[in-house]
């Protein structure tokens, strides 16, 4: 039974979603799917009663009928559901083909998986560090996948060597100071050793200096050297 108008236009401002008209309440209904109009159906008697409603599923499957009337011609033509454009559309050849290929795929990499090189080989190349890989008593051999990550070995062993030149740096510039410190004649022999190789690369940057600056002096002078000669076939020349 449909409400009075007077009702929403005597007290607005205590009306509520029970006080609009039944026509209304079923225009809301319309709009909602099947599990949200059972949902809405449990929440009271007069909302069950309106969604149990001839007159709103007659409107729904109008709805529905007209909507599926517009959307199926703009359905893709079956070609395009099918491989290789898509896979939503798989006849029995379809199905049967792609079983072929993954049989094939599967007997190739069964063949590939038995020649490829024990665990222990690739070690011994370097080529995987022991870090990742166990030791298995049981049968002998290093298992992987049991070990340390490839990355985190590797931005280890990148560390260690930073600290080793750290390490290494700092012990060389220590050896510097404490030579340079002692006074002439004092020291082992690792002193007088690292004073002699020092006069040698001295003398042999002053040697290499100055072998570069006599090659660029020839050959400043070679041009001169070859006008002059020019000049002194020109005037043999004329003189024959």
């Amino acid at each position: 039974m449909s409400r009075s108008p007077l009702l929403l236009k005597a007290h607005p401002s205590t009306m509520s979603f029970y006080d609009l008209p039944d026509e209304i309440v079923i225009y809301i209904l319309w709009f909602l799917d099947v599990d949200a109009l059972l949902a809405t159906a449990k929440t009271s008697h007069s909302l069950r009663t309106l969604s149990l409603d001839p007159i709103l599923h007659r409107l729904r499957l109008k709805y529905a009928h007209a909507r599926v009337a517009h959307l199926l011609p703009l359905r893709p033509p079956l070609r395009y559901l099918q491989p290789p454009l898509s896979t939503i559309h798989l006849t029995r050849t379809h199905v049967a083909a792609r079983k072929l290929h993954w049989s094939l795929v599967r007997i190739r990499l069964s063949r590939q998986l038995s020649r490829r090189p024990k665990l222990s080989s690739l070690i011994s190349e370097n080529k995987i560090p022991v870090e990742c890989c166990k030791y298995d008593r049981r049968s002998g051999e290093f298992v992987l996948g049991t070990g340390v990550a490839g990355q985190l070995v590797e931005r280890k062993r990148r560390v260690e060597r930073e600290q080793m030149k750290a390490g290494l740096r700092v012990w060389l510039e220590r050896k510097a100071r404490d030579i340079s410190s002692r006074p002439r004649g004092e020291g082992g022999v690792g002193v007088m050793v690292w004073r002699f190789s020092r006069k040698l690369k001295l003398a042999a940057s002053a040697s290499a200096a100055a072998d570069t600056r006599l090659q660029c002096g020839m050959a400043m002078r070679e041009p001169e050297r070859d006008r002059v000669n020019r000049l002194r076939r020109f005037w043999e020349g004329i003189a024959a």
